[in-house]
């Protein structure tokens, strides 16, 4: 008999090509390495734990594409703002006092930690101080592609674009060889980034092997300021300045035309939606229909929790799916199968990722979430998928495993103490209350 990490055993499996089944994973050194029944498992394995998944789903973990854990503290700081007024007066004041390497650390602690209680095994983050937000990921224990967020002024740890993209290249080669972070270029969005920065961002993505990740389309200021300084809408902009030559996500992008979709079609581009945000700051929405049509590839991000304020990837499964039913006047628009592959393996294609994470196979990463379907709620249940769309919360989320590491088990975080993360989170709200009250 072999002795490996860990067996699953007894939970309804999920997977996108074959029906749901009671079944039992075999884990060894991060990878799933077999799959089957639990009295053949635990005759061939002796494993140092096994986990009971009897009564729970077991899915691959969400995978969260577009978020910024270091803004943690300014939940519920400012809301129902329109963008511009919510970051020039109430964001963007406030990073200025606060960013530091102690307080994103800290944030990002809690963040990756909220995440991890949320199901999200992955997360794609733009935001400063890089290097810390990894610190608190590989403590917490999850999978993080991080981007130092490329600005054309001084910011945090770097005083210009040049600088940030230093930072990158050498972010990225001290995490390469890493097994949770990966490092991507982050330029902000085109109304932050001058053509050099950008095209700049474009060479250096494709220099060393990197996603590009940026805000585009999120607004229609955005589109019409974009029209009036270049001639072009955002994704024309950006196809002009080769910046499509690297595989690129792109945050949001509600407001594209025909031709741009066409465009992010034709050069592989994957969009992060990010529908809670979108309509909290009525940033607007736009139908998928043709994204889908064309072949785009979609992912799901929270964005970050002061724009949104959660990060519970069921609730943004189950809100776009709705609300793309509405605005098609179709309601088999987005399939309950369809939305949870988009939160899972559409994630991990636009993160360049899908062959490590994002399904539930053997030789992947074994990055996988219980969910429990046991309780009044849940009852009945005649497709799992239906209930992960339309019926189950973050609460039923039971254990979290990341690279084949128990990192969540019966809803306990077993890296971080929980109770010392509120007393953190309570410490910096006083601060950030003082600040706001002109008292700090």
């Amino acid at each position: 008999m072999q002795k490996i990490d860990l067996i699953i055993k007894n939970g309804l499996l999920l997977t996108f090509d074959k029906e749901p089944k009671i079944s039992s994973i075999a884990i060894n050194d991060g990878k799933i390495i077999e799959i089957g029944k639990s009295e053949h498992l635990e005759k061939k394995y002796i494993p140092t734990k096994t986990l009971d998944a009897e009564g729970k789903i077991v899915m691959p973990g969400f995978v969260n594409t577009h978020t910024h854990a270091g803004m943690i503290y300014f939940k519920g700081m400012a809301d129902d703002l329109p963008l511009m007024d919510w970051l020039s007066n109430h964001i963007w004041p406030a990073e200025g006092h606060f960013l530091s390497a102690d307080f994103v650390r800290d944030a990002a602690l809690h963040g990756c930690a909220e995440m991890i209680k949320n199901g999200i095994t992955t997360f794609n983050d733009m935001y400063f101080f890089g290097d810390e937000v990894a610190k608190s990921a590989q403590k917490v224990g999850i999978r993080a592609v991080l981007g130092e967020v490329v600005l054309d002024f001084s910011v945090a740890n770097c005083h210009n674009a040049d600088a940030i993209l230093a930072y990158s290249a050498m972010m990225h080669s001290k995490y390469k060889e890493d097994e949770l972070i990966d490092i991507a270029v982050a330029a902000h969005a085109i109304y932050t980034c001058s053509k050099e920065t950008l095209i700049k961002s474009a060479e250096l993505a494709q220099k060393l092997g990197m996603i590009l990740h940026i805000h585009l389309s999120e607004t229609r200021q955005e589109v019409k300021d974009c029209l009036t300084k270049f001639g072009m809408r955002p994704v024309e902009y950006l196809d002009s300045l080769g910046f499509f030559q690297s595989p690129v996500l792109a945050a949001h992008a509600i407001w594209l035309d025909e031709n741009e979709e066409n465009i992010l079609a034709k050069k592989n581009a994957s969009i992060a939606i990010n529908t809670s945000s979108n309509l909290k700051l009525a940033s607007g929405f736009d139908s998928f229909a043709t994204y889908l049509e064309k072949g785009i590839n979609l992912s799901l991000g929270t964005d970050g929790v002061a724009s949104n304020n959660n990060l519970s990837m069921l609730e943004e499964i189950s809100l776009t799916s709705k609300l793309q039913k509405a605005l098609n006047d179709d309601p088999t628009i987005l399939p309950a199968h369809q939305m949870v592959e988009i939160a899972t393996l559409g994630g991990a294609k636009a993160l360049g990722k899908d062959k490590e994470i994002g399904s539930i196979q053997i030789g992947k990463k074994a990055d996988l979430i219980t969910i429990d379907i046991t309780n009044l709620e849940a009852q009945p249940m005649y497709n799992p998928f239906s209930h992960l769309v339309y019926t189950l919360t973050s609460e039923s989320i039971k254990d979290v495993i990341v690279n084949g590491k128990i990192v969540m088990q019966d809803r306990k975080l077993i890296n971080v103490d929980e109770s010392e993360l509120i007393d953190k989170a309570k410490f910096y709200r006083e601060k950030i209350i003082a600040f706001r009250n002109g008292k700090d």
